[in-house]
């Protein structure tokens, strides 16, 4: 495995831990300098994670379908995801915005960027 591939698993496995103290399944662990602190190392994580991803390089073009195909699966998942959540807190009568907010942005980059590839 390349150095840099090393790189992203390690910030994905960081940004996924941040993401599990934060959410704090047992309720032992929530004091507010510490929230402070997991939100900050999640945000570093996710910025530089972003890096990474910025700045893929292929070297031909077997590389970018499967960078390619690696995304559009990324994003099918992360749609269905925040479809189930919205359908369950929906239905809870809990229904929490930042979900709504978040699908419709994904829906919405994803039309507009595949609008600007078709006028190029």
């Amino acid at each position: 495995m390349k150095k840099s591939r090393i790189s992203e698993w390690l910030l994905a496995l960081a940004t996924i831990v941040a993401l599990v103290l934060i959410v704090n399944p047992f309720g032992i662990i929530m004091t507010s300098a510490y929230t402070l602190m997991i939100l900050m190392l999640l945000g570093i994580a996710v910025i530089a994670f972003g890096v990474f991803v910025w700045r893929e390089d292929y070297h031909d073009e077997r590389e970018e379908l499967y960078a390619m195909k690696a995304g559009r699966l990324s994003y099918f998942v992360g749609g269905a995801v925040l479809v189930l959540a919205i359908t369950i807190q929906t239905l809870d009568h809990t229904l929490d915005i930042w979900l709504v907010i978040a699908l419709a942005s994904m829906v919405l980059t994803k039309l507009v960027v595949s609008a600007w590839h078709q006028t190029r």
